[in-house]
């Protein structure tokens, strides 16, 4: 199996488990919502319920759709021998694969992470932390796929190469 071959598997997984993740945490939604009704006495009209878990889908199954599109222009840069995959392209390349895995990750568990709403009334800083987590997680995928060369050379830089 060649190097473009298990790159295009992994990226597909990576989609399908996003998508799969997205229909998952669409009843963490559901329970979000009733948490937030009880905790404020007030019902959250219907409409607004359909339009938050139908944009959380949208968003959910455009980034997986983008993932299994940009599989195939990711993979045109990648290369069939092992020498060239580390060169500045290459390391771009993982670089952004990296990015990736990072956005997909705090993507599929950040509205899992926010489930604290729902079993306690009392809001600390510690509940906070684990969605800040994967907020800084999505910040960091999201500055590995948009700098990519920026950090490849970054990594030249600290490795004395250049």
């Amino acid at each position: 199996m060649t190097t473009k071959e298990v790159t295009a598997i992994a990226l597909r997984l990576f989609s399908l488990w996003l998508l799969v993740q997205v229909m998952m945490n669409i009843l963490s939604l559901v329970l979000l919502f009733t948490s937030i009704e009880q905790y404020q006495g007030q019902v959250i009209p219907a409409h607004v319920h359909v339009m938050i878990i139908g944009g959380f889908i949208v968003i959910g199954a455009i980034a997986a759709y983008l993932m299994w599109v940009a599989a195939k222009s990711a993979l045109a840069r990648a290369s069939d021998s092992g020498s060239e995959l580390l060169g500045k392209d290459g390391q771009k390349f993982l670089l952004q694969l990296g990015g990736v895995y990072f956005v997909v990750n705090a993507l599929a568990y950040l509205p899992r992470s926010l489930g604290f709403l729902q079993s306690s009334m009392e809001v600390t800083y510690v509940s906070f932390l684990s969605p800040f987590g994967l907020v800084f997680q999505l910040c960091i995928g999201l500055a590995l796929l948009v700098k990519a060369s920026y950090w490849a050379e970054l990594f030249q830089k600290l490795r004395g190469r250049q």
